[in-house]
């Protein structure tokens, strides 16, 4: 997807939500506001969200993050913790505490750096600018994270053939174990894939907060 097209999906999402603020798609956009660097914003709309939508882990990782670029550490670590405890996960934990910790590691940086005199030159050509990470983030955060309307709008395939051939963790497996609607399954494939993959596990764990909110949804839990 190119930057116009991209645009364009954002701010369709962007109008769903203006029309219904009730959507789930809250997430999406306070994604993108986080990408504006509109921290405080970004906040207040998932605080809202999350009164709708009390267990949707997406959410709760988003807000995690944007806390911590906040500083607010602890409230931070705290949303983690739930959210991972949501989708039981130690591996999506870990992960996420790690994020946090890189987080605060650079904003305390940053912070260290407005105290030096700026008469002097400064090069800080190592070190990512935090809004360079941050858009990093929220374009890794954005990629897929909400898919409500396909399931909505794409017709559901009846006739698919039960997978029954070497059961080898991979993404190819977890999208046949989705067609088939074995959500579980997939979800299994997925935490074994954060392990084996880390360098996609942004990625992965996402597809699993979004696997177990949507069992969630199958069985009546966490919608209100």
């Amino acid at each position: 997807m190119n930057s116009l097209e991209k645009n364009l999906t954002e701010e369709k999402i962007k109008l769903i939500y203006e029309f219904n603020s009730n959507s789930p798609l809250f997430a999406r956009v306070a994604s993108n506001i986080i990408d504006q660097g509109n921290i405080l914003e970004a906040v207040s709309i998932l605080e809202s969200g999350l009164k709708n939508y009390p267990d949707y882990p997406s959410a709760i990782f988003i807000l995690a993050l944007a806390h911590a670029y906040s500083g607010n550490e602890i409230e931070a670590r705290s949303l983690v913790r739930k959210g991972a405890a949501i989708i039981q996960s130690d591996s999506v934990l870990d992960f996420y505490m790690d994020k946090i910790s890189s987080i605060i590691k650079e904003r305390n940086s940053l912070s260290i750096t407005k105290k030096i005199d700026f008469d002097e030159p400064v090069f800080l050509n190592e070190e990512p600018k935090l809004e360079d990470q941050l858009e990093i983030l929220a374009q890794k955060l954005t990629g897929a994270k909400i898919n409500y309307k396909a399931y909505e709008d794409s017709p559901i395939k009846t006739e698919i053939e039960e997978f029954k051939g070497e059961k080898i963790a991979s993404e190819t497996l977890a999208e046949i174990y989705l067609s088939q609607n074995k959500f579980q399954d997939a979800l299994n494939v997925y935490k074994e894939l954060i392990k084996k993959n880390p360098d996609k596990a942004d990625d992965y764990v996402l597809k699993v907060a979004e696997i177990q909110n949507k069992i969630d949804q199958d069985s009546g839990i966490t919608l209100v």
